[in-house]
């Protein structure tokens, strides 16, 4: 972002930097057809509660004010981001873009609304590394980064809009061209998505 300079007392103050809301914030991916449930995922039931419920709860007992990114009113209740027009209906990475551009905060956890077995002590690990990206190694291949969740800084945004614009739409491409600081891997059963029932 370009600096601008104003007038105050006398002195020319150089502002660089945006004022956000939030330090961080987290935002749910909620954008798929859910062709393979047949239903929208974030409402499938697990243990009696949305699946799109409990990843919202993981988020706020984590600290974070949280948004859901994906249609509107995908999680009523919840303060909702749509994709940006240029990019809408380009998958994941559209939502994250949108989610940087919002103004909201200077750092989002993002989420998959399909992983409902992540728990507040693992976010709060992914949370802690301090870095424009970061991530959880693969538990198969520990030098290489699960897609998602993800840390990503606003600082991203334009690498992330120069993606999209390229054409791509990968959330693993667009990883591959940046430094990404790796936690230790979740475990098996939360690193699971849930994509069929």
């Amino acid at each position: 972002m370009t600096g601008h300079a104003r007038r105050e007392h006398g002195y020319a103050l150089t502002m660089s930097t945006p004022t956000f809301q939030f330090d961080t914030a987290a935002a749910i991916l909620i954008g798929g057809g859910s062709t393979r449930m047949g239903s929208p995922k974030q409402h499938v039931l697990v243990h009696g509660v949305p699946m799109g419920k409990r990843v919202i709860a993981i988020a706020q007992d984590a600290g974070c004010h949280v948004v859901v990114s994906g249609p509107k009113d995908a999680m009523r209740g919840t303060p909702n981001i749509t994709d940006l027009p240029r990019h809408a209906g380009h998958g994941p990475l559209a939502g994250i873009e949108a989610v940087l551009a919002s103004g909201i905060a200077s750092r989002w956890l993002i989420l998959p609304c399909d992983m409902p077995h992540l728990t507040t002590a693992s976010i709060t690990r992914l949370l802690a590394a301090k870095a424009d990206i970061a991530a959880f190694a693969d538990p198969t291949d520990q030098s290489s980064a699960l897609h998602l969740p993800l840390v990503v800084s606003t600082t991203m945004l334009e690498p992330l809009s120069a993606y999209l614009e390229s054409g791509r739409r990968s959330i693993g491409g667009w990883l591959a061209g940046h430094s990404i600081t790796l936690a230790e891997p979740l475990g098996q059963r939360e690193a699971e998505n849930i994509n069929s029932v």
